[in-house]
């Protein structure tokens, strides 16, 4: 299987707009916050959705790949998750994942992959399921436990950091409108990914998102690997049709 194009993508997906935005700009004495006010940022910016139609561009960097092209996303909450990504405008891979299994075909080579979800999970020694991969594709974040939670604020930065089942968290906030700038996490194997926010723009109806993702996270037990997000446009709640199949003439990997 050709494992790292699929779950770089899918640790990824976050909103976008193709609405005009102004970005967002602040200076001079930032405001004065409560540590509670500061944890219920964190909380407030979760939405809730039943439907997302998404794309984007991506760029993944990695010992073995350097990949650009465009991602296109279809998500029904608690049901399915579609994937498809183009090269220079000619459809490389496309993806269907389900709460109980995995489909993967790759157009250029011809071949497909697929198997159940849960053996996924186990192989990879992912700390999370089906309705936390679509909540993080969907730009949600996992909170950590409230009664772990510590908040330290500086003049730069807010950190609010916690625990949630094996995982460690550390949220960084600006102290402006708290802004969410990075997620660090750190995983019960001492594994760490890195995830920045960036390009904050004021969206109408939506309030303020950014508009551009970075990725670092583990590629073997020496080596990193880096994927970029820069959004172009979503749908939230508006269904859409799912099509998937495999060709009967392409390779099992």
């Amino acid at each position: 299987m050709k494992p790292y194009l699929l779950f770089a993508i899918l640790g990824s997906v976050l909103l976008l707009s193709s609405c005009r935005a102004k970005k967002v700009i602040m200076s001079g004495p930032a405001p004065i916050y409560s540590d509670g006010e500061i944890i219920q940022s964190l909380e407030d910016r979760n939405l809730s959705w039943d439907w997302l139609i998404s794309k984007a561009g991506i760029n993944i960097d990695s010992p073995s790949e350097k990949v650009g092209g465009t991602m296109y996303l279809r998500m029904k909450r608690d049901s399915v998750i579609w994937i498809m990504v183009k090269k220079f405008g000619v459809e490389a891979v496309r993806a269907q994942i389900t709460p109980d299994s995995f489909q993967i075909v790759y157009r250029l080579d011809r071949s497909f992959d697929e198997g159940r979800i849960e053996d996924l999970m186990y192989h990879y020694q992912l700390d999370f399921g089906f309705e936390d991969m679509q909540q993080m594709m969907f730009g949600n974040v996992m909170l950590p436990d409230s009664a772990h939670t510590k908040v330290k604020q500086t003049e730069s930065v807010h950190l609010v950091s916690g625990v949630s089942g094996d995982l460690k968290f550390t949220y960084s906030l600006d102290p402006y409108q708290l802004l969410l700038q990075r997620i660090l996490i750190n995983d019960s194997r001492n594994r760490d990914v890195d995830i920045q926010y960036l390009d904050y723009r004021e969206v109408e109806d939506f309030g303020k998102i950014p508009f551009e993702r970075r990725y670092i996270m583990p590629y073997s037990t020496t080596e990193t690997a880096s994927l970029q997000l820069e959004f172009k446009d979503f749908e939230i709640n508006k269904p859409r049709a799912i099509k998937f199949s495999i060709p009967s003439h392409y390779e099992k990997l």
